[in-house]
C-alpha cells in the first residue's frame, strides 16, 4: 500500500490540531490583569479612543436606541449622540458647549456650559480613593456586540452607594456594557452597544443646516466655585454620609428673578447628589420623596429654606445629608 494516504492524513490531522491550539489560546497578558488594571484600561479608552456604534440604553422601565460618535483630536473632543427611535433629537458638544438639534420643532439650542463627560467617563482620576467603599472583583469572560470582553465588577461596601458592573472589550479596555445596581443588587440602569466601530468617528456638522433651523443660545446659568472649603456659605453640612464629601458648589439664577439657587454637589469619588436650596417656598415646590428608577429625590423645608436633593444614590444616602443641614448662625 502506497504510504501516501497516511501522510495526507497525518498532516490533516496536525493542521486541525494547530488550528484547536491558536483558537484556544487566550490573549497573552490579559488573563493577569488585576480588576484596577482593567478599570484603567477603560477610563484610557473612553479618553482617548475615537469610536462610533449604537447602543440600547434601559432606564425607568424605558428602553432607548443611540447612535454615538466620539472623536478625539489631540486635546479636542468632540461628541454627537443621536436617538434611533422616540422624538428625533441629537446632541453634539465639546468642550465650549452643547449643542441640541430637535428637528420636528426646527431648532438648535446653543449652551453655553462647560458639558459634563460622565456618560461613559464615570471612574475617578486615581482609582485608590474608592477603595474605602468599594471593592474590585473580575467577574469572568462574556461576549457583546461580537467582541469578547472581560466582566468587572465594582461593589459597594455599604448600602449608602450603588454599584457598577462594566463588560470590558478584551482588546482595548472599551466599556461594551454597563450596568448600574442598587443597594440591593438590583438592576435599576443599564447600557450595552449591539455594534462599535474603533478608530472611526464621524459627526455632523451644523453649517449646512443653518438655513432649515432656528437658533436659540443659552447663556451660562452658574458659576461653580472650585473651592468649596474657602467659599462663604449660610449653610453647614453636619454627620455626611460615610465617605462623601462636598465637591462642588454653585449659585444658579432664579428664573423667577428671585434669589439665586444654590446648589451643593456631594461624592465619594463615584456615586453623587446635588442639594438645591431656594430662599422662597412656591406652591407647586416638590415635597416628600420620590423615585425614578436610579434616581432618589427628597423636597422639603429647612429653617424656612424651600429644599430639594437629588442623586443616583440611595434614599438613605439622600435623608442623611439634608437631616444634617444647618443654617449657620
Amino acid at each position: 500500500m502506497s504510504p501516501a494516504p497516511v501522510n495526507r492524513t497525518f498532516k490533516q490531522i496536525c493542521f486541525v490540531l494547530c488550528l484547536s491550539v491558536a483558537f484556544c489560546q487566550p490573549v497573552i497578558g490579559n488573563d493577569n490583569l488585576s480588576p484596577k488594571d482593567w478599570l484603567e484600561r477603560m477610563m484610557e479608552a473612553v479618553q482617548k479612543l475615537n469610536y462610533q456604534g449604537t447602543f440600547i440604553y434601559l432606564h425607568d422601565n424605558q428602553l432607548e436606541t443611540m447612535k454615538i460618535a466620539h472623536a478625539v483630536e489631540g486635546d479636542r473632543v468632540r461628541e454627537s449622540l443621536m436617538s434611533l427611535n422616540g422624538t428625533p433629537r441629537e446632541v453634539i458638544r465639546d468642550a465650549e458647549s452643547v449643542t441640541c438639534v430637535l428637528p420636528d420643532s426646527q431648532e438648535v439650542s446653543v449652551d453655553k456650559r462647560t458639558p459634563s463627560d460622565k456618560f461613559l467617563n464615570i471612574l475617578p482620576q486615581n482609582l485608590a480613593q474608592l477603595e474605602d467603599h468599594y471593592n474590585f472583583q473580575n467577574m469572568g469572560k462574556t461576549r457583546i456586540a461580537s467582541r469578547q470582553a472581560q466582566v468587572v465588577m465594582i461593589m459597594p461596601n455599604d448600602r449608602l452607594r450603588y454599584g457598577y458592573r462594566f463588560s470590558l472589550d478584551t482588546e482595548s479596555g472599551f466599556p461594551l456594557k454597563s450596568d448600574l445596581m442598587n443597594e440591593h443588587g438590583e438592576l435599576v440602569e443599564q447600557t450595552m452597544f449591539t455594534n462599535l466601530q474603533i478608530g472611526i468617528a464621524e459627526i455632523s456638522e451644523l453649517h449646512h443646516r443653518e438655513s432649515l433651523f432656528t437658533y436659540r443660545l443659552k447663556n451660562n446659568p452658574g458659576v461653580a466655585i472650585e473651592n468649596p472649603q474657602i467659599n462663604p456659605s449660610k449653610w453647614d453640612f453636619m454627620r455626611l454620609p460615610n465617605g462623601f464629601r462636598l465637591s462642588m458648589q454653585h449659585q444658579l439664577p432664579d428664573p423667577l428673578g428671585s434669589d439665586p439657587i444654590e446648589q451643593y454637589v456631594f461624592s465619594d469619588g463615584l456615586s453623587s447628589l446635588s442639594v438645591f436650596i431656594e430662599a422662597e417656598t412656591r406652591e407647586e415646590a416638590f415635597s416628600g420623596v420620590s423615585r425614578l428608577g436610579a434616581v432618589n429625590a427628597w423636597g422639603g423645608q429647612v429653617d424656612g429654606y424651600q429644599v430639594t436633593a437629588v442623586g443616583e444614590v440611595p434614599a438613605v444616602t439622600i435623608l442623611g445629608v439634608v437631616q444634617g443641614m444647618q443654617l449657620k448662625q
